[in-house]
């Protein structure tokens, strides 16, 4: 456990993985030390990689566990990439305003994203991407606001989360992916 994270990453943390957060996470490696800058290089590459992942694969197969399929977790992130682009925007016009929680499986199912397709989900996600970038890059990192389900934190801190949740998300869509087999005529 680290004991500098803020409360808004604690509480992000602890929703994710109980009362003892580790340093990395222990799916999908994501170090959560990880910087600002480091943190907006990672977000960049994902949606170029489950774009290549989906070109050659079925994002909409089921998976067997009844979860999310492959393109169900680029719809959430695209969603994520939206709503966070919105906070920032909130933040430039009033710096620790209270930013509004929501449960991403409530928007999920009003969404339906195991039914909305592949192609339209990658370019969502990449306007989105492209949007969140732009903005992120011209906010100070130090900005703080108020989270409503986890405390105080900054734009270095949110920015962190959103890379994890990419970088842990495009392991989900790798896992989920069902690949085409391709015959040679």
């Amino acid at each position: 456990m680290v004991s500098d994270r803020s409360p808004f990453l604690g509480g992000a943390l602890a929703w994710v993985y109980g009362s003892d957060p580790p340093v990395r996470c222990p799916s999908c490696g994501f170090d959560w030390s990880t910087t600002s800058a480091a943190s907006l290089h990672l977000i960049g590459g994902v949606p170029d990689a489950l774009a290549e992942l989906l070109e050659t694969g079925d994002g909409m197969a089921p998976p067997p566990d009844g979860t999310w399929n492959a393109t169900s977790y680029v719809w959430h992130l695209s969603d994520l990439a939206r709503s966070w682009s919105e906070r920032w925007i909130q933040l430039a016009d009033s710096p620790g305003a209270r930013l509004a929680g929501w449960d991403p499986d409530e928007l999920a199912r009003a969404r339906n994203y195991g039914e909305l397709p592949s192609v339209a989900a990658l370019w969502s996600l990449r306007t989105a991407t492209a949007t969140l970038l732009e903005l992120t890059a011209v906010m100070d990192p130090t900005t703080s606001f108020e989270h409503g389900d986890w405390g105080t934190g900054t734009v270095a801190d949110g920015t962190r989360w959103l890379a994890h949740e990419y970088v842990h998300h495009r392991r989900d869509v790798e896992m989920r992916v069902v690949q085409e087999s391709r015959l040679d005529p």
